[in-house]
C-alpha cells in the first residue's frame, strides 16, 4: 500500500485511516448540502462507514473468504438502488448522493488493493465536483447556444488533433512532432476560449489580467499572439489587452529564475539583477496602463466579446511555430551552437524554457557562470524582440506606444546589463 507517510502504523490501520478519511471528506460535503437542500439518505456517518465497508470487506475477502467481496458489493448496490427508488417516489429524482455513496465504497476497495494515493486524489475531485453544484448551474444558465457550440467544438478539436495526428516526428533531424503541434494549436485555442469566458464572467479587467497570468505560465508568446489579434477586434479593450501582453511577459522572468534555481542555483544568483529590473519595469508599465481603467461588472456586457473559439488563430500560430522551428534549426546549422550567443538568441525566440534549462545544466560542468547567465539573458532578449514584433504588428494602433515602451525598457535593460558584463 502506497502510504509511506503512515509507516508508523500497521498496514491494516493505515488503510482503515485512509478509507475513513475518504468517507469523511465526501460525507462532510453531503452533510453540509443537507442543511439547505432536500434531505438525503446518507450523510456524515454513512459515507465513512461505506468506505470502511469497502476496505474491510476487501481485506477479509482477501485473507479468509474470497466470495465475501462479491456478496458485499451486490448488497451495497442493491441498497443504493432501493434507496434511490424510495427517494424517487418522494419526488427527489436526483441521484448524486447515491452515486457518491457508490464511489465511496469503490474508493475503500482501492485502498484495500494498494491504491491509497489514487483513492485520495479521486475523493478530492469528487468532493470538488459535489461542492460546485451552484456554480455549475449558474454557469450553464449564463452561456448561450453559440458558446455551448464553441465549447463542444473545442473538445472535438482537441480529440481530433491529439488522437488522429500520428505519434511521430518529421522534418530534418526529426525537428518537429505531429502531436506536439496539435498540443500547440489546442493550447492557443484554449487561451482564447479561457480569455473569452473570464472576460464574460469576471469583467474586462480581471478577465484579461487573469488570462494573462495563467497563460504566461505556459507561453507569453501565445498570449501576445492572441491578445494582439483580440485588440483589433475589440478596440475598447485594447489598452487592457496590451497590459495583459506585458503582464504575461513579466511571468517569463519569474519562470527563468525558478528554472535556473532548480537546475543550477549559482546561475540564478547571476540573473537576480537583470530579471528583477525587467520584472519591475514591466509591471510599472502594466500598472500605468491599467490604473485609469474602471473595473465594473457591466463593462464587459457592453463590449462585443467576439468569437469564443478562435480556431484560425491557433492554426496560424501553429504555422508560425513550424516556420520559427525551421529557422532555428538552419541558423544552428549555419552558425554553430557551441558557445554561440547567436544560437542562444535564435533558440530563445520560441522556446525559452529549453535554452534556460539546458544552459543551467551545461554551466555546472563546462562553462563559467557568467557566460551561462549572459547566454540566458540573450535568449530572453530575443524572445522579447519576437513578442514585441508580434504584438506591434498584430495589435491595435492605440496600444503600440505602450507596448513599445514596456518592451523597449526591457530590451534596454538587458542590453546595458550585457554590455556592462562583457566590457567592464
Amino acid at each position: 500500500m502506497d502510504t509511506s507517510w503512515l509507516d508508523f502504523l500497521p498496514p491494516f490501520f493505515q488503510g482503515l485511516l485512509v478509507s475513513s478519511g475518504i468517507g469523511l471528506i465526501i460525507g462532510l460535503e453531503r452533510e453540509h448540502k443537507q442543511q439547505t437542500e432536500t434531505l438525503h439518505f446518507a450523510g456524515l456517518r454513512t459515507f465513512p462507514l461505506m468506505s470502511i465497508l469497502g476496505f474491510t470487506g476487501a481485506y477479509v475477502a482477501d485473507q479468509y473468504l474470497p466470495g465475501l467481496l462479491l456478496a458485499i458489493t451486490a448488497g451495497v448496490f442493491l441498497l443504493i438502488t432501493v434507496a434511490y427508488f424510495i427517494q424517487a417516489r418522494q419526488g427527489n429524482l436526483g441521484m448524486t448522493s447515491e452515486l457518491a455513496l457508490a464511489m465511496a465504497f469503490i474508493l475503500g476497495l482501492m485502498v484495500a488493493y494498494g491504491h491509497a494515493t489514487e483513492a485520495l486524489a479521486s475523493a478530492v475531485v469528487i468532493t470538488v465536483l459535489l461542492s460546485l453544484k451552484e456554480e455549475f448551474h449558474h454557469f450553464v444558465k449564463q452561456i448561450t447556444e453559440t458558446e455551448l457550440a464553441a465549447f463542444i467544438k473545442f473538445f472535438v478539436l482537441a480529440v481530433l488533433l491529439l488522437l488522429l495526428l500520428p505519434n511521430r516526428y518529421f522534418g530534418p533531424d526529426n525537428l518537429l512532432h505531429y502531436r506536439e503541434l496539435g498540443w500547440i494549436i489546442v493550447l492557443v485555442s484554449s487561451i482564447s476560449f479561457a480569455g473569452y469566458l473570464l472576460l464574460k464572467f469576471t469583467g474586462s479587467r480581471r478577465g484579461i489580467l487573469l488570462t494573462a497570468l495563467l497563460g504566461g505560465l505556459f507561453s507569453s508568446t501565445m498570449i501576445a499572439w492572441v491578445f494582439a489579434a483580440r485588440s483589433r477586434q475589440a478596440p475598447a479593450l485594447s489598452r487592457l489587452l496590451g497590459a495583459g501582453i506585458l503582464l504575461s511577459s513579466s511571468i517569463m522572468y519569474v519562470r527563468v529564475m525558478l528554472l535556473t534555481w532548480l537546475f543550477n542555483a549559482e546561475v540564478s544568483i547571476q540573473l537576480i539583477v537583470p530579471c528583477a529590473l525587467m520584472l519591475f519595469l514591466t509591471l510599472a508599465v502594466v500598472w500605468r496602463m491599467t490604473r485609469a481603467e474602471t473595473s465594473t461588472s457591466s463593462d464587459s456586457a457592453q463590449i462585443p466579446l467576439g468569437n469564443p473559439l478562435d480556431i484560425k488563430n491557433g492554426l496560424f500560430f501553429g504555422l508560425l511555430y513550424i516556420g520559427v522551428s525551421f529557422f532555428m534549426y538552419y541558423s544552428r546549422e549555419w552558425f554553430g551552437e557551441a558557445g554561440s550567443y547567436w544560437s542562444g538568441g535564435v533558440s530563445g525566440i520560441a522556446d525559452l524554457d529549453a535554452i534556460t534549462i539546458s544552459t543551467a545544466k551545461w554551466t555546472r560542468q563546462s562553462a563559467s557562470l557568467e557566460y551561462g547567465a549572459n547566454l540566458i539573458v540573450v535568449a530572453m532578449l530575443s524572445n522579447t524582440i519576437f513578442k514585441s514584433v508580434v504584438a506591434l504588428a498584430r495589435g491595435h494602433a492605440s496600444i503600440r506606444r505602450s507596448l513599445a515602451t514596456g518592451f523597449g525598457l526591457v530590451l534596454l535593460t538587458g542590453v546595458v546589463w550585457l554590455f556592462w558584463r562583457l566590457y567592464f
